[in-house]
């Protein structure tokens, strides 16, 4: 069978395979749901060749899903301002213990949300719409799709995983994207960060331009795929956004 992209990365379809058996996600939808495709379906309407006959679906879906979807989470605006006497990731941490300190991926199982992920997450910087949605995190990680996994982050000998989703501050649409790392024996919330559609898609060369390293990675990921607005779909996706393969297909 021809290759097949792992997450931007050229494989074999045993290798693609392997590879998504190892990440958890062999045989699941683009919400992490089991697939309703057969194994052998599952790997055809992800090469290339399926594809380009029947249209780009999965950065088609994942597009529509973050332009059009009902936002998983909306926030007022008002959540985590400053309180004198308390850092702001110790308010977080109050709030992720008051949630029972856990997120459940359909992807990877239970996530830990705790203090030490609101402090990774407040290291790589922080303006007042990005502390905002780490009330957001949680819904993110439940409700998002993933869109990229790396099996050795930054050369850390650790796994790690991007899941988005929309979501509202102050009735105004944004991207979030959560960041778990992944070791052997947990999933870990690790960053967070807010776009807008506009910031990633009206000047599209300035939203990675001169942003810090971790920031340009996922955004040329969300630039793809907001790529992929006008893409033309030549068969129906099922409730998990894979492709619904009648018996004539």
């Amino acid at each position: 069978m021809e290759p097949i992209l792992f997450f931007g990365e050229e494989t074999t379809a045993q290798l693609f395979i392997n590879n998504c058996n190892k990440a958890g996600i062999y045989l699941k939808g683009l919400h992490g749901l089991p697939t309703q495709l057969t194994p052998q379906q599952w790997i055809w309407v992800r090469t290339s060749s399926f594809k380009d006959t029947y249209g780009d679906w999965e950065n088609w879906y994942k597009c529509k899903f973050l332009l059009d979807a009902k936002p998983v989470s909306a926030l007022n605006g008002t959540e985590f301002e400053p309180i004198p006497g308390k850092t702001l990731t110790e308010q977080v941490s109050e709030y992720f213990q008051e949630l029972g300190g856990i997120a459940y991926s359909p992807y990877f199982g239970n996530v830990i949300l705790d203090k030490k992920g609101a402090d990774d997450s407040l290291a790589h910087g922080m303006g007042r719409k990005k502390a905002i949605a780490y009330a957001a995190v949680k819904d993110v990680i439940e409700k998002g799709i993933l869109i990229d996994y790396d099996f050795n982050h930054k050369g850390r000998n650790y796994a790690s995983a991007v899941v988005c989703a929309p979501i509202t501050i102050l009735n105004n649409r944004s991207i979030c994207y959560v960041t778990i790392t992944r070791k052997e024996n947990s999933n870990r919330y690790y960053l967070h960060e807010v776009w807008t559609e506009k910031s990633l898609t009206s000047a599209r060369s300035n939203a990675v331009q001169g942003q810090p390293s971790h920031l340009q990675g996922t955004a040329k990921i969300l630039q793809n795929i907001l790529a992929a607005k006008n893409f033309i779909i030549n068969l129906p996706l099922d409730e998990n956004g894979e492709p619904m393969l009648s018996s004539t297909i």
